[in-house]
């Protein structure tokens, strides 16, 4: 009787030229290929902490780094591109399709979820929104470096990076709605609109196809197109209802203390904290991320949280095991 089928190689996508990292495409440096794991939310299991890790050491020279929009890249990668790609696709760590896994570039708090200021949790909307981005051949053409951020109003939350599209939680006449910015940041300008919860992800859709369909080739981020075009030409274009009033024009995001990260993180869950630690640079060896696998495993839900200021969260521990948690 014939035996199983051979595994077959995986196929060589054509990525399009970019110098941007991702998991597909390996960019080349002085110590060798650089693969970058967006990651939902920043977020992976202990088990696919064990398999970067593995790969790390088993395609590359072991080094792993947790870069500032909370996502994870491996450094030194040598000749065999093919086997740490499918290492990292076996573990869920990414789309099957190149084009899909260069858009995702949604940023949340590492926190989300978990947070006792936040106004909901954003894992949901940021779910329909990667999902969109992952599948919608459209989006395919933006840029490897156009970049959305969701924040729903946490304490712990990176509120200075700028973005191409950011959306901030306010609360206006006792409900939930989502102010929006372009090319800047939440904390640093005011909101051009806003509309509610509910319409989140409709907002972002219409965003990224105006982009799409006002930009130019050689207008590749959002701060480009406004140059030519301005923010209010945009907005009136989008089709979209938007509330314009002071409440929101007026609306700004108010700045937390960011060295918040580190330690002992208090959660929205009744006796659960989250606790944190950064390597120096960010940089991780395998055995480390591995040691932070086997604490998430033996003392929280299992799962880790990589955040914006290249540390590493463990969430849902009992608060009683903070203590050992940092110990380790």
């Amino acid at each position: 009787m014939p035996g199983d089928p051979l595994p077959q190689p995986l196929p060589t996508p054509a990525l399009r030229p970019s110098a941007c990292p991702g998991l597909w495409r390996i960019v080349q440096a002085l110590d060798g290929g650089i693969s970058r794991i967006k990651l939902d939310a920043g977020t992976l299991s202990a088990a696919q902490a064990h398999a970067v890790a593995d790969a790390a050491e088993r395609f590359a020279g072991g080094v792993i780094e947790v870069t500032n929009r909370s996502n994870l890249q491996i450094r030194g990668i040598g000749a065999d591109h093919a086997g740490l790609v499918a290492c990292l696709l076996d573990a869920g760590l990414g789309p099957r399709q190149a084009a899909g896994d260069d858009v995702r570039n949604l940023m949340l708090s590492p926190a989300a979820g978990l947070d006792p200021a936040m106004l909901f949790d954003s894992r949901a909307l940021a779910g329909q929104i990667l999902e969109s981005l992952q599948t919608c051949e459209r989006f395919h053409q933006l840029s490897a470096k156009f970049a959305v951020q969701l924040d729903a109003g946490e304490d712990l939350a990176m509120l200075t990076h700028p973005h191409d599209l950011w959306l901030s939680a306010l609360r206006l006449d006792g409900e939930v709605w989502l102010a929006f910015g372009l090319a800047g940041c939440p904390a640093e300008e005011g909101a051009l609109g806003a509309v509610p919860l509910a319409d989140g992800h409709a907002l972002v859709l219409a965003v990224l196809q105006r982009f799409l369909d006002l930009a130019s080739a050689q207008q590749a981020r959002m701060r480009q197109l406004l140059a030519e075009c301005g923010r209010e030409a945009f907005v009136q274009g989008l089709g979209v209802a938007l509330r314009r009033d002071h409440a929101v024009l007026g609306w700004r995001r108010p700045r937390r203390d960011q060295a918040r990260h580190l330690g002992v993180y208090p959660q929205r869950q009744t006796g659960r904290v989250a606790v944190g630690a950064a390597a120096p640079l960010g940089r991780l060896s395998a055995a480390q991320l591995r040691g932070a696998a086997h604490l998430a495993s033996s003392l929280g839900d299992a799962s880790l949280r990589m955040t914006p200021w290249q540390s590493r969260l463990l969430p849902n521990l009992a608060a009683t095991d903070a203590e050992q948690a940092l110990a380790g």
